[in-house]
Order: C-alpha cells, then sequence, then structure tokens
C-alpha cells in the first residue's frame, strides 16, 4: 500500500511537521554550524563579501522611488493612453515594492517576536533558546530577514518573466546559505526565510489579480500579466486558442453590453 499526503489528516500533518521542525532544530542547525565554523577563511570572506546582497535597501529604494514617478506622471498627463501607460508601471512598481517591503516587514516583526539567540550564543544559550519579544539583536536568528528578502525578490522577477527563474533561484538560495556558512544564522532560520520570500509574493499577486491591478485571472483559474505587448516584452508564453477564443467572446460581451447601456 502507498502513503501519500492527500490520506493524511491535519492531525497527521501536524505531528509530521512538527517533528521534522524539532529534528531540525536539535540535530541540523548545531551541525550546520559546525560545518561552517570549520570553512576556509578565504571562503568565509567570499561569502562575507556576497552575503550583503540580500539587505532589502537596493531593491526597495529604486522601487519605490519608481512607484512615486509613475504616478506623479499618471496624475500631470490625463491623456487616456498615457495615464494607462503610468498605471501600468504603477502596477508593476508598486507589485515589487508591496511584495519585497511586505516581506521584509513580516521578517523584522518575526524576529522581534520569535526571539530565537544568534549562532555565536550558541556555546552559552544552545540552539534552542528562544526569548520571546526580545526585539533584540542579540535574538534575532529566526527567520532570516536576508534570506527572506533576495528570496522575495527573486519570486517578484520569476512571476514577471518566468525565464529568469532558474537564475534567479539559483543566486538566491547561494546568498541565503551564505547567512549560515558566515555564522549568522541558524540553517533553519534561512529555510523559514526562504518560505516566506517565496510565498508572500504570491499571495499579493493574487489580491493584485482580484482588483485587475497589473494582472488578471485566466478563464483556467491561474493568472497573467495584463496586456499584450507586455507579456511578449518578458517572454510569456502566448495563449491556446481556447483560451483566446473566451477571450475574444468576453470582449465582444463587454463591448455589446456598453453599447446596450449607451443606447
Amino acid at each position: 500500500m502507498t502513503l501519500r499526503l492527500n490520506d493524511l489528516t491535519l492531525l497527521d500533518l501536524a505531528v509530521l511537521s512538527l517533528s521534522l521542525i524539532f529534528a531540525s532544530l536539535l540535530l541540523l542547525d548545531p551541525f550546520m554550524l559546525e560545518r561552517a565554523n570549520t570553512l576556509p577563511t578565504g571562503v568565509q570572506a567570499f561569502f562575507r563579501l556576497v552575503t550583503d546582497i540580500g539587505r532589502v535597501n537596493w531593491m526597495l529604494v529604486p522601487a519605490g522611488a519608481a512607484l512615486a514617478l509613475a504616478l506623479v506622471l499618471r496624475l500631470r498627463d490625463r491623456g487616456f493612453r498615457s495615464a494607462a501607460g503610468y498605471g501600468l508601471m504603477a502596477g508593476l512598481f508598486g507589485f515589487v515594492f508591496v511584495s519585497i517591503g511586505g516581506t521584509s516587514l513580516i521578517a523584522n516583526l518575526g524576529k522581534g517576536i520569535i526571539g530565537r539567540a544568534r549562532p555565536f550564543l550558541f556555546d552559552t544559550d544552545g540552539a534552542l533558546e528562544f526569548k520571546l519579544f526580545a526585539f533584540s539583536p542579540e535574538y534575532a536568528s529566526m527567520p532570516s530577514g536576508h534570506a527572506a528578502n533576495i528570496f522575495a525578490f527573486a519570486t517578484v522577477i520569476a512571476i514577471l518573466w518566468p525565464r529568469a527563474r532558474v537564475p534567479l533561484y539559483t543566486l538566491a538560495v547561494w546568498i541565503a546559505a551564505s547567512r549560515v556558512l558566515v555564522g549568522v544564522h541558524y540553517a533553519t532560520d534561512v529555510v523559514l526565510g526562504a518560505i516566506l520570500g517565496t510565498a508572500f509574493p504570491y499571495f499579493v499577486r493574487d489580491r493584485f489579480a482580484a482588483r485587475r491591478w497589473l494582472f488578471e485571472r485566466t478563464p483556467e483559474g491561474g493568472y497573467r500579466l495584463r496586456g499584450a505587448r507586455v507579456q511578449r516584452w518578458l517572454g510569456w508564453p502566448k495563449p491556446h486558442r481556447r483560451e483566446a477564443r473566451q477571450d475574444a467572446s468576453a470582449f465582444v460581451t463587454s463591448t455589446n453590453s456598453s453599447q446596450m447601456a449607451g443606447e
């Protein structure tokens, strides 16, 4: 008999998940910390150089500035085509800003609330020391903010430009791993940060699609970017014939309804 996840109850899944988390905290984290401490000095120095790519400033500041510029230009130019173009720009940079900024905010709040001791306190506190609501740098190990930020960045760009997924996530994995290799986070901190950084942009995408901001839902229940030109520019696959017919039918219906309302 084959055991499948669909056959498990919520209680079964909860027990398995908690067991896996506890085993990782107890066994994986000390082992990875020990391995990181034995790395050659040159390797550690290299990862210290690249680890700060995970900082959020270089992601948020340009996105926020571009969002503000697009909103100002849209208010100044009342032309239909210009307003639509600036609206698309605002949606694009708004999606980037909200996804990455929201991820960073959740990660930082989580650090303070969970209050896990940093790896440099391992000799005195161990890997299972938590001080809830500590909001202290020494007790801000879980989740990794750098891992959350770089995975949010990779996910946002991958959503917009699917062809870039492999190199982006490869970069994200190494930047996240550098937090363990330089001794400032445990492995589970990085994994939790990566999960957060991957999940939250999809949540934002769904909220945007529900309001037809930048994204829209497809008849099959998926999503896509609004605008065929933008899709072609970012290398999105062409819609299937059936989907194209459904879109055309929806457009005709909408047009006829508008004409009848005008009459």
